[in-house]
């Protein structure tokens, strides 16, 4: 009778992608760039906050700080790279520019990985999406939850609803295009907003 022995072998980030962490160098791509497909199908351009990074799964929310000035960014990624030896991730003009490296070009970083990417390949659609930020049964935490987000380019609104028997008020932003879908996410993230619903309207 003979025995067999199999060795599986698995490959994490940081042995857990959801605390994924990575420092190196930072650089930027913009111009030549711009209007050209990304990695995932959508069109890059250069003035929204997004990244190309070499394995993080496509749709992953990160927050880039730059170990020069302590200056953060939160960006989607939503490429592959960069491709130059040595560095990390390549970060779209509009992100370099908040963590002020334009002119050297290039910037020591630290990234972690806030929210894993379905790394999915997008292509158009008229699609509309709502996000629910919060359900709260208390009105006036739902009215702090709002006001904090108006704060940032989001204009959220509450919607009263019953459920169980059960008032709950929800904070959301509805008839979202993908693209709006995506800017949105990133500002929940910078207002440390991370438990967020998204729907697909029919």
């Amino acid at each position: 009778m003979k025995v067999y022995f199999f060795i599986v072998y698995s490959v994490y980030f940081s042995c857990n992608i959801f605390s994924f962490e990575q420092t190196g160098i930072a650089s930027w791509y913009g111009p030549n760039f711009h209007g050209k497909l990304t990695a995932n199908g959508e069109k890059f351009n250069t003035y929204s906050l997004t990244a190309a990074h070499k394995s993080l799964p496509l749709g992953s929310i990160v927050k880039v700080v730059s170990l020069d000035n302590g200056k953060e960014v939160v960006v989607r990624i939503n490429d592959r790279g960069p491709y130059a030896k040595n560095r990390i991730i390549d970060l779209s003009k509009a992100a370099a520019v908040q963590l002020d490296f334009i002119k050297r070009g290039t910037a020591r970083v630290k990234v972690y990985l806030i929210k894993e990417g379905d790394n999915k390949y997008y292509r158009y659609t008229r699609d509309t999406y709502t996000i629910q930020a919060g359900s709260f049964s208390n009105k006036n935490s739902a009215i702090d939850i709002a006001n904090k987000l108006k704060s940032t380019t989001i204009n959220p609104v509450i919607t009263e609803v019953r459920v169980n028997n059960k008032t709950l008020y929800r904070v959301e932003m509805k008839n979202l295009t993908y693209n709006m879908l995506h800017t949105h996410k990133l500002e929940l993230h910078n207002a440390n907003i991370n438990n967020y619903l998204i729907k697909k309207n029919k």
